[in-house]
């Protein structure tokens, strides 16, 4: 096959999807599967990853990753297919999973709806298959058709949360969605998602974290509306993602890239990361990240992996002569009017920038800032020497302190404060002499195992006489 041209432009809105399973070697692409390749890049499909289904098809799809710009491959033998498979299957499998083109092993799994291959068949080489996978070092990508137990069973007991991987065009239940979050899996969205009779499946969606959701259309099957019954393509997923942002209320650009950061993660395919996102909008509202600097080094932060959230990559200098200025920050905020909130909130404390933040606060109003919340780990004051909410008095409509913990020894366990002594009692005092100083004051903590959320609440609101609320964990890299 000779090498594509330089690729379409894409969508003149910018917006960039990652297909992470289409069957490209299939034969129904074989008589244009340029165009098909070109038509996904035009619609803003501008990574693939080619999945294979045995040893031939694995073979067939390292090729077209070779041949096409953005495609990259998979190999593995699917569930219906291990009736075939013999001892020489692993190592071919093994050498090809070696190949510099191959960023996953898949599709395996287990399938017991069809019984295309016996079960204790398919048992066996789904674990020797996954083996494989935690011995190269690759995701896993996982077929899982009435076989959900087992499935998680086996995933469980060889430790695939070692290399993470995605149970492809997922289908089951809320529960068994959970189950399959807490190994460290993604989930897989399809055409299925979009289908009339898909409410099931977009209401079992709506509770996973979209952290965790990978776009994918399984081309050519499982063609969403209006192409339904059709042979499907790549350029399909963006109809995937259209369903995908109405079941969490984002927008489909909010999916394109979060999704799309998913599949960097995992896969290392996807759009390049781009550093020093200062503002960044999302779910109506408008976030600012202006520093990276902060007292804590709580366990769950993402300021200690790869600072990105909600695909946005927060990276940010450290050095205090490096960091962006007010006027930055502002010029990249832009005009705050059309959002229900601006927050302050990215990947580190804004009160250790104390005038820089103040100053832009008060642009944001004089721009007409609707709202202004301010997010806090409360510790400012210890860092300054002083009391500092006089000269945040007035700029803040709402502001959120992290709480975390109940006690001064579980405070100390999760937040771990940098060169601050007993710091807890001083969380505590900020939050008691914020509520004379602002409309708005709450504490918050994130529900993750390790923090006691009962005990949190019961602090904030019975001692310290504000609302709690707890945010969610999610575990992303």
């Amino acid at each position: 096959m000779a090498a594509l041209p330089p690729p379409p432009a894409g969508r003149e809105d910018g917006l960039l999807l990652v297909d992470t399973h289409c069957h490209l070697a299939d034969p129904a692409f074989d008589r244009d599967r340029r165009a098909v390749v070109e038509r996904a890049a035009a619609q803003g499909v501008g990574f693939l990853l080619a999945v294979g289904s045995d040893l031939e098809t694995s073979r067939k799809t390292i090729d077209v990753a070779g041949a096409y710009r953005g495609v990259y491959a998979a190999v593995g033998v699917h569930p219906h297919e291990v009736k075939g498979v013999d001892n020489k299957t692993l190592p071919a499998l093994a050498s090809m999973a070696s190949h510099s083109r191959v960023v996953a092993v898949g599709e395996i799994g287990l399938d017991y709806h069809r019984d295309n291959s016996p079960h204790k068949a398919q048992r066996h080489w789904f674990r020797e298959q996954v083996r494989l996978a935690l011995k190269a070092g690759k995701p896993v990508i996982v077929h899982c058709r009435d076989a959900g137990e087992d499935v998680h069973d086996i995933l469980a007991e060889e430790k695939v949360w070692r290399v993470g991987g995605v149970v492809h065009c997922f289908t089951g239940d809320a529960g068994l969605a959970r189950k399959l979050l807490a190994l460290d899996l993604h989930l897989g969205a399809a055409g299925p998602i979009a289908f009339e009779d898909g409410g099931a499946l977009r209401e079992a969606f709506a509770q996973v974290p979209i952290e965790r959701i990978l776009v994918e259309t399984d081309s050519p099957y499982l063609a969403p509306p209006p192409m339904r019954g059709k042979r499907n393509e790549p350029a399909l997923a963006y109809q995937v993602a259209e369903a995908l942002a109405g079941v969490h209320g984002l927008s489909v650009g909010e999916v394109a890239r979060i999704t799309s950061s998913n599949a960097r993660r995992l896969f290392g395919v996807g759009p390049e990361r781009q550093g020093g996102t200062l503002a960044y909008p999302f779910g109506g509202r408008l976030y600012l990240n202006i520093t990276n600097r902060c007292q804590n080094a709580c366990y769950f932060c993402g300021l200690l992996s790869d600072r990105v959230f909600k695909g946005r990559d927060l990276t940010l200098p450290v050095e205090p002569d490096q960091e962006p200025s007010a006027q930055a920050i502002l010029e990249a905020a832009g005009d705050p009017s059309g959002y229900e909130e601006v927050v302050f909130s990215g990947f580190g404390e804004p009160t250790l920038r104390l005038d820089v933040l103040a100053e832009v606060a008060r642009g944001l109003r004089e721009r007409g800032a609707r709202r202004i919340r301010l997010v806090t780990n409360g510790l400012g004051g210890r860092t300054a020497g002083h009391d500092i909410l006089g000269e945040l008095r007035g700029l803040f409509d709402a502001v959120s302190v992290s709480l975390q913990a109940a006690t001064p020894e579980a405070y100390a366990k999760i937040c771990k404060a940098q060169g601050i002594a007993d710091p807890f009692p001083s969380v505590k005092d900020f939050i008691r002499g914020a509520r004379l100083c602002f409309p708005e004051v709450e504490a918050t903590a994130v529900a993750m195992p390790g923090i006691d959320i009962a005990a949190c609440e019961k602090v904030a609101r019975e001692e310290l006489g504000v609302p709690f609320r707890a945010r969610p964990y999610v575990l992303t890299d």
